[in-house]
Parts: structure tokens; C-alpha cells; sequence
């Protein structure tokens, strides 16, 4: 029998995926901060004004990247590849592994230019241990720090010296002694990653454990905002603060969503940019605060060799490995900020809300035209029952990349239908076909 449907409102809009050349040029910053948070879903945090105020206010009124992605999964290959432009074959987190690939350190010392990474929960200047506490999961992870893993920092007492607490950077910033280039990373409670249960409870923060079933954990991404903001502050409060500085806010990859029969157990593995075919690090955000408030929306597909590649033209540094790839491009119109101003939920697509008499997963089937619909969208938020409010986030038709939006004035097609546990199709609303068109204002 037939279950009846009911199509309720499609919203929020999508946008055009402008064209860019790589620039011949770039504009010289004297510093540049990368804040690195941790397995988030973009969806997670931008949107979520509840939880991570603060980040959707930079978000809105600083430059923003909303076609970015992480590498690959898990963590530590991003952060190898941030530093080093490849990930070197690493698809798991083992802190025990080295590389003796040249490195953005090596490249910067080339030029006379300082570095230096601040690490939240480091117990020392130079410390090599795979954690800390030594015990349980750690509050700060030598995972996420890749300039250990190399060889030429770990083995130079001189580089080690570069690696720090994240206590020295209010101490640097305030004497003068700010680095070109500064790689913060706050610690497994405030990177909005959490700890194992038991681990929380010992270290006396019950709400950094791991949420249940991989549902959303409230208080990680709030802790995540606040301690953003405090870094933030920090930084453009000080006299190391000039024009010539910005800071680079971004997540290493989105979370897992707990399914391992699809995208390695992660909740995307959508890339771009050098990664490898259907192995990225699904999209995250990315926030380019400058010295002067501007709002740009990039759609343009980037990722942590796109951030790499705009560190080493800032300076002339040339390129490392993938960095050097013709789809890597920098993020040149987003520094100093010359693209598109735009709003952020106008990035996003549309969603599709419907009603059936038995629960099961809802999806939408989307295109350009109603015989040629060749996306399905999954993205269920109440998969189960018998509401379905599908988000169609973006299109994956010919010549597009990732979540990239709509073209503004362009009419859509799409079709809905419910399926069991096991993917059989419970109906398909008889075949009808609807139409979205995006608003052109």
C-alpha cells in the first residue's frame, strides 16, 4: 500500500561556484595564528548558535570557507599534511611514527622566519612523551602536534625549544617575541575531541567525555566556543596584533557518526584538493579573522594543503608535495578578502520536510532535471520515524565538488521516498517530482 506524503517548506539557499586562477602574487602577512580544533561536523558547529556563539559570530563577520575539508581520516594524518603537504600513507593515529620529509619548519628557517607551536595541557617546553597525563587518554595528544613526528624538529634541541605550552603564548605575544608563524592547538577538552569516560572523571572534567553513540555533546562544542574565544582575545588584544597578521580557524576533520559500512565509519568522507578519491576528511569550517572586519563567504573547494599552499606564498616559501598540485589553490580570496559577500545560511542548500505512516530512513533524490536525478541525499535528521527532514546540502553533479550550494535563480528536481533497515524501498510517493528554484536576492 502506498503511504501517504505530505512536502512541507524547502529552504535556505544555495550559491554559485565562482571560478579563480592562482595568483601570481600574494599579500605578505607578518604573522599568521592557526588555531586547530578537532572532529567536528560543520553542521555541528556552524548554525549552532546555542552552543558555539561566538564561533558563528567570527563566522559573520570575518571571512569564512565554506567548501572546506580535512584531508583525510583520522587525525593525525591532517595534521602531518597541514605542515608537510602529504600525509605520507598514515591512515591511523600512532603517535610512535616519524617522518624525515621536509617540513614547513624547514622551509620557514630557510627564510630567517620564527615558529612556533602552542600546545594546551603540554607539561613543559620540548616535552616528547605520546601524551599527557601519562595515564589515561590524555589531555594533550602528540598526535596533534606533527612537528614532533618529524624527525629534523624532534631530534634538534634548538627546534624543540619552539614547542610550548599554550601558557608562553600570551607571554610571546606580550614581549614582543611572536612568532611568523604560530600552530595553536587546545587540549582534548577544549578542541571539542573529549576524553574517554573514565579519563574525564579522573581529571576532573565529567563533561569532556566521549558523548554516547556518537550523538552530539553539548558542553565539548560549548567549552570548544568559549575556548576559542579566549585564544582569539588573547591574540588581537596584544601588540603582536597588526595589520599584518590574521588568524586561521579551522577542524581537522568532521566526526565519526558511528556507522562502519560507510565512509570508514565517519559521518562524510567527502574531500578535495589532493585527497585521495573518496577518502577526504568530510567538511569542516574554516574562519579567516583579519586585522579588519570583512565578510566574505569562499566557496571555492580547499583544504589543509590550501591553508598550507597560502602560508608558504604568503612568504614565498614555494610548495611541498601536494601543496604543489593544480588543484590546490590558495586562499586568496579570502586573504585579504576580495571574493563575494554572502550569508552563511545561504550556503547550505535546502531541506525537505515529509510525513509517513511507517518509520524509516527518509531521502531525497535530487538533480537538474525530474529523469535525471542523480543524487540521494541521506542526510535524515529524524531517520527512524515517521518525520523526515532531509538537508540537501549540495551537488554532486558533473563538474561540481562537495557541499559546494545552488546557483542562485536555478530550478531544481527532486523526489522522496522511504526506505527499511535493510534499504528496501517502502514507497516513493508514486514517482511525483518537485521543484525548488533558489532566490536570486
Amino acid at each position: 500500500m502506498k503511504l501517504r506524503w505530505f512536502l512541507s517548506l524547502a529552504f535556505a539557499l544555495g550559491l554559485i561556484l565562482p571560478q579563480i586562477a592562482r595568483a601570481a602574487t600574494a599579500p605578505t602577512f607578518d604573522h599568521i595564528y592557526v588555531i586547530m580544533m578537532e572532529n567536528t561536523n560543520y553542521e555541528d558547529v556552524i548554525g549552532n548558535t546555542t552552543d558555539a556563539p561566538y564561533i558563528n559570530q567570527l563566522a559573520e563577520q570575518y571571512n569564512f570557507a565554506a567548501n572546506y575539508y580535512g584531508v583525510t581520516h583520522p587525525s593525525e594524518p591532517n595534521y602531518v599534511a597541514s605542515i608537510a603537504g602529504d600525509f605520507f600513507g598514515l591512515h591511523k593515529d600512532d603517535p610512535t611514527v616519524s617522518f624525515s620529509n621536509t617540513n614547513l619548519v624547514d622551509q620557514l628557517e630557510a627564510k630567517g622566519l620564527t615558529w612556533a607551536t602552542y600546545q594546551q595541557g603540554l607539561p613543559s617546553v620540548g616535552f616528547t612523551g605520546t601524551q599527557y597525563p601519562t595515564t589515561g587518554s590524555g589531555l594533550y595528544a602528540k598526535k596533534h602536534n606533527p612537528f614532533e613526528l618529524f624527525t629534523d624538529v624532534s631530534s634538534s634541541a634548538t627546534r624543540l625549544q619552539n614547542i610550548k605550552p599554550i601558557e608562553a603564548l600570551a607571554t610571546d605575544l606580550s614581549s614582543g617575541n611572536a612568532p611568523n608563524y604560530a600552530f595553536i592547538v587546545p587540549d582534548q577538552c577544549h578542541d571539542m575531541h573529549g576524553v574517554s569516560s573514565s579519563s574525564s572523571t579522573t581529571y576532573g572534567e565529567p563533561w569532556c567525555a566521549y558523548p554516547p553513540n556518537f550523538t552530539l555533546n553539548h558542553a565539548l562544542i560549548q567549552a570548544g566556543d568559549a575556548y576559542v574565544k579566549q585564544l582569539v582575545t588573547t591574540i588581537m588584544s596584544s601588540k603582536a596584533w597588526t595589520a599584518s597578521s590574521i588568524i586561521a580557524i579551522t577542524w581537522d576533520e568532521n566526526e565519526s557518526s558511528g556507522a562502519t559500512n560507510a565512509n570508514m565509519g565517519y559521518a562524510s568522507s567527502t574531500g578535495c584538493c589532493g585527497s585521495p578519491a573518496g577518502m577526504g576528511g568530510g567538511r569542516v569550517p574554516m574562519i579567516i579573522v583579519t586585522n579588519t572586519p570583512q565578510h566574505t563567504v569562499s566557496l571555492h573547494p580547499y583544504n589543509h594543503y590550501s591553508l598550507l599552499r597560502t602560508i608558504e606564498d604568503n612568504w614565498g616559501l614555494g610548495c611541498l608535495a601536494h601543496a604543489c598540485d593544480a588543484s590546490v589553490q590558495p586562499m586568496t580570496d579570502l586573504i585579504p578578502g576580495n571574493g563575494q559577500t554572502y550569508p552563511i545560511a545561504a550556503t547550505g542548500g535546502f531541506a525537505v520536510t515529509f510525513y509517513s505512516k511507517n518509520p524509516g530512513q527518509g531521502l531525497v533524490l535530487f538533480g537538474p532535471s525530474c529523469s535525471a536525478l542523480v543524487e540521494t541525499a541521506t542526510q535524515d535528521l529524524s531517520a527512524g520515524t515517521t518525520t523526515h527532514t532531509v538537508l540537501v546540502q549540495g551537488n554532486d553533479l558533473p563538474g561540481t565538488v562537495g557541499n559546494i550550494g545552488l546557483t542562485p535563480g536555478t530550478t531544481y528536481y527532486y523526489a522522496v521516498e522511504t526506505t527499511g533497515p535493510n534499504g528496501t524501498e517502502f514507497d516513493n510517493n508514486g514517482g511525483n517530482c518537485y521543484t525548488q528554484t533558489i532566490s536570486t536576492s
